[in-house]
């Protein structure tokens, strides 16, 4: 409503499901709103030679539809959706670009929230904070010297503004927070940032938020 008020153009809502995806409501009729969305089921895709054509073309270098390959834990497998994932993230680590590789885990892994077990997701985020992928931004800067210390400053007042827009945003939605998640949510990289903006629509309470920060937090 608030997209319609500002811009007064048709607003669509596209919700993706999994290849095996049975059940799932389209429309909700309340009285005085009716509410629908375009339900696309991803079929005919095969992640199987998605993954085999894209490991092709990064061990030659190729570009690659990064979004095609954010999805491939939706798609048609003869693996289960775990594994699935596991190959998906495996092959993602192989992407020379350092700050696309980043992005590219972070978004499939918000893909994923609801597809595999917590305790799987768990593991990938500790093993990617272990090898420190989502610091590359940072470790970057103290590599390049003055010229990117420069666009670093740019990059620092870029996510403070971020920051402090998702802080307002949380304030809105459970008010006030308690000062060591604030503290964690300073000290959160670009990338965990922009998966905090995405989650935060599915937070139903401060429990959610402080499980995901605890997690996430450096």
């Amino acid at each position: 409503m608030r997209l319609f008020s500002k811009y007064r153009v048709s607003i669509h809502t596209v919700v993706l499901s999994p290849a095996n995806s049975k059940n799932h409501v389209s429309a909700i009729d309340t009285g005085c709103l009716h509410y629908s969305v375009i339900h696309q089921v991803i079929k005919g895709r095969n992640a199987d030679e998605v993954l085999e054509r894209m490991h092709d073309d990064i061990a030659i270098g190729n570009p690659v539809n990064e979004l095609e390959l954010i999805f491939v834990p939706l798609m048609e497998s003869r693996l289960p959706v775990r594994e699935l994932l596991l190959e998906t993230i495996k092959l993602e680590k192989e992407i020379r670009d350092e700050n696309l590789k980043n992005k590219v885990i972070a978004l499939t892994m918000v893909m994923a929230n609801r597809l595999v077990e917590a305790e799987l997701l768990e593991k990938i985020w500790e093993e990617v904070k272990m090898l420190k992928i989502l610091k590359y931004a940072e470790d970057k800067g103290k590599e390049q010297g003055i010229q990117i210390g420069i666009e670093k400053g740019f990059e620092i007042g870029r996510l403070d503004e971020k920051r402090h827009l998702i802080e307002r945003l949380l304030i809105k939605k459970f008010g006030p927070l308690p000062k060591d998640t604030q503290s964690k949510i300073q000290n959160m990289d670009d990338v965990v940032l922009d998966i905090l903006s995405l989650e935060i629509l599915d937070f139903q309470t401060k429990d959610d938020l402080f499980r995901f920060v605890d997690k996430m937090a450096p």
